[in-house]
């Protein structure tokens, strides 16, 4: 049975300190019918800190059928489908997020970032469609998006304990800024994150299989509170699979 993984790449800091916020990266990952879901985190230390951007982001799967998005032209992007309120944890769709709308759930459900941005590396209509525009099924080389207002609620950290009811978390390894001098410890013990992309693909979860047909490399701008010191981190060698499933191909969509 052909096996699936997501593989992380760890992230050192360019500005590494005892109160970096940026620990790494947290994915959440659940069963879904046919799919997994996955929603991926930056993982922070501080309650304080916020999201500004992912950028450099070299992402992929060598699956078949890439990522799953649902058709429509708001949905059919990595643009989030937050205008209509469609993009949420539970969505059986694939796209990127500067945290979560308001901050909180409502009903139980949490919505991307309205104001959420993709920069121009998202080329072409990967970010904003067309009605003939086909979907992007993989994500662009360098790829970033960022938060139109950094003193939103939106992408402040929220605690990862209750996100993580219901699904199964893996963790990113040891980086720079993980907060010891030693850069010891990685996302294991982070208790705050901030959401920033939620990716659907074919399969069934299986944590003990580990391969590398998906995989996450990125940089992260953070903004540390209240110091207001703005870090920004870039990837380093070496890579942890945290999630694997053993599963299908994926679907392609019709249109």
């Amino acid at each position: 049975m052909k096996s699936l993984a997501v593989v992380v790449f760890a992230a050192g800091s360019l500005m590494a300190s005892a109160e970096a916020g940026f620990l790494g990266f947290v994915a959440l990952a659940k069963q879904s019918g046919a799919n997994v879901i996955v929603d991926i985190y930056t993982a922070v230390g501080n309650s304080s800190d916020k999201f500004i951007n992912v950028f450099n982001l070299n992402a992929s799967t060598t699956a078949a059928g890439g990522f799953f998005q649902q058709a429509g032209l708001a949905t059919k992007t990595w643009k989030p489908d937050a205008a209509n309120f469609n993009a949420t944890r539970s969505s059986v769709d694939s796209f990127m997020t500067a945290g979560t709308y308001s901050g909180a759930a409502y009903g139980g459900e949490y919505y991307a970032s309205t104001n959420t941005n993709g920069d121009p590396n998202f080329t072409g209509t990967n970010w904003s469609g067309t009605a003939a525009s086909i979907a992007p099924i993989t994500i662009p080389a360098n790829a970033g998006w960022y938060t139109g207002d950094p003193s939103s609620v939106d992408n402040n950290a929220q605690l990862l304990a209750p996100l993580s009811v219901g699904y199964t978390r893996f963790d990113t390894g040891a980086t720079a800024a993980s907060g010891g001098i030693d850069g010891s410890e990685g996302s294991a013990n982070a208790t705050y994150g901030i959401w920033c992309a939620h990716l659907v693909i074919a399969g069934i979860l299986n944590p003990n299989l580990m391969s590398s047909n998906i995989t996450w490399s990125g940089s992260v701008g953070m903004r540390d509170l209240p110091s207001a010191r703005i870090s920004t981190f870039a990837p380093t060698p070496g890579a942890i699979a945290f999630l694997a499933v053993a599963g299908f191909p994926l679907r392609r969509r019709r249109h």
